[in-house]
């Protein structure tokens, strides 16, 4: 669970604690969906017995705090502690793709405070009452139907959390070579931009245009310092490569396999041109709109 920071407490490291870093993304962006059975009308259908109108909560387990009071008040609390406790779903939030759990008690029952059963979600003619001291509203990774298969559920929790350490991991790594200095950095060759300028104001219609060479002028610069942050990249990567086990905290992105073109693209120069002629369109198509 994503804690908060706390700046008097944090790892170093040479501690190499696991993690590391602190989590700040929360998992049920990185849920997928696939692995669901139902749809969430489907799970709460579940609470409807035949010849009845009166929808009692789903079974299930739910990752909630052990403190209610302080979960409630502060969920990011370092003194809190999570737990997989027994919970009966009652409703499902379309807008926030949010389930209202509420904890079961001793006999393994759903009761309200004055120990009434909880059907139709809570909701009554006169409204949903406000939220008990037991109920939470918690995303479907959380939450675990006592219908589904639990070890399809794990894999789910499994796959979520590798796609946020990765997550985290590039969002670290772009931000490290983003911070690199450029200066003395060997610049893009004077002579291979030119020709790019050429290339891409080949047409007599942007030549004749001067909010194209104004916009020009600003993607020379997007060009250059594209340019100066991938040969930061390229040092980067040969520093951590040539020592792991000193910047063992530092993911490295996957190389993705280059696939070969059926049809000729030109050479780099080329492509630039045609991304700057591109580019200039579509700042004069968004001049000519406003």
């Amino acid at each position: 669970m994503p804690r908060h920071q706390d700046p008097d407490n944090m790892p170093t490291i040479e501690q190499k604690r696991d993690p590391l870093f602190p989590i700040y993304l929360p998992l049920q962006i990185f849920d997928d969906e696939e692995y669901d059975c139902r749809t969430p009308e489907e799970w709460l259908l579940l609470g409807l017995e035949p010849g009845s109108q009166d929808r009692k909560p789903v079974p299930g387990k739910a990752l909630l705090p052990t403190d209610d009071q302080l979960g409630h008040e502060d969920p990011k609390s370092h003194k809190l502690t999570y737990k997989w406790v027994s919970v009966g779903v009652l409703d499902y939030d379309k807008e926030t793709k949010l389930y209202l759990v509420h904890k079961t008690n001793e006999r393994g029952m759903v009761r309200d405070e004055e120990g009434r059963p909880i059907l139709n979600g809570g909701v009554t003619p006169e409204g949903r009452a406000p939220l008990m001291p037991r109920q939470y509203w918690v995303p479907r990774v959380r939450l675990l139907f006592l219908a589904e298969d639990p070890q399809v559920f794990a894999q789910r929790v499994v796959s979520a959390n590798t796609l946020r350490k990765k997550t985290q991991a590039l969002l670290r790594y772009n931000l490290y070579v983003d911070c690199m200095p450029v200066d003395r950095l060997r610049s893009i060759d004077e002579k291979s931009l030119g020709r790019m300028k050429q290339l891409a104001m080949s047409t007599s219609h942007l030549r004749k245009e001067i909010r194209v060479l104004n916009c020009l002028q600003c993607l020379e610069k997007e060009v250059s310092l594209d340019y100066e942050r991938t040969m930061n990249k390229i040092i980067f990567d040969g520093v951590i490569t040539s020592k792991p086990q000193t910047f063992s905290y530092v993911t490295l992105p996957e190389k993705e396999e280059e696939k070969v073109p059926e049809i000729g693209m030109g050479s780099g120069e080329e492509r630039w041109a045609l991304t700057i002629h591109l580019m200039s369109n579509g700042h004069l198509l968004f001049l000519s709109r406003s």
